[in-house]
């Protein structure tokens, strides 16, 4: 990760304005928050730009048969032992300009069981930052190298061209 600083948030308005270029962008869903966490993440950098892995919740889809399942080009799963804390979906990075992000602060964090919950995953990503990077890179190298046909899993990824370009294009 480019930074000592963890986490980040990107603005509503980037994620309603990137939404419009790719159908794989993880929707914001400002009315639906629980707690005032937007939509946070941490940075990468691959191709020059400043990408967002954004981070989500444990769902269902995270186990099979009843243990988390295994990190893979797309996932990494946020966890101590047998506690999934949540994932980071790299499928769907996105490049972010500097005036979209923001520090998000756990120590601002007003419900302390939901701040234990970040700091554990604060913990994670420090501790695995190699893998982060590595699994970053190596999904944004397979998704332009490959087709299709080689490469299924690229179909639920976001088209980082795409996203790229709109990046560069963006202006508030």
């Amino acid at each position: 990760m480019a930074e000592d600083k963890i986490f980040y948030i990107v603005s509503d308005e980037y994620i309603a304005y990137l939404s419009r270029t790719e159908s794989h962008i993880m929707r914001n869903k400002p009315e639906e928050r629980t707690y005032h966490r937007k939509y946070v993440g941490i940075i990468t950098e691959l191709n020059g730009y400043k990408y967002f892995v954004p981070m989500s919740s444990p769902k269902e889809k995270d186990y099979a048969a009843g243990k988390i399942r295994k990190n893979n080009l797309t996932t990494i799963y946020m966890r101590n032992k047998d506690k999934l804390y949540g994932t980071l979906r790299f499928n769907c990075m996105i490049p972010v300009p500097n005036s979209e992000l923001s520090e998000y602060k756990i120590n601002d964090e007003g419900d302390f069981s939901y701040k234990m919950l970040m700091l554990a995953e604060y913990n994670f990503c420090k501790d695995n930052r190699s893998k982060i990077e590595k699994t970053a890179k190596n999904l944004y190298e397979k998704k332009l190298a490959a087709n299709e046909a080689e490469f299924p899993v690229g179909k639920i990824v976001v088209d980082f061209k795409k996203v790229e370009q709109a990046c560069s294009d963006y202006k508030k």
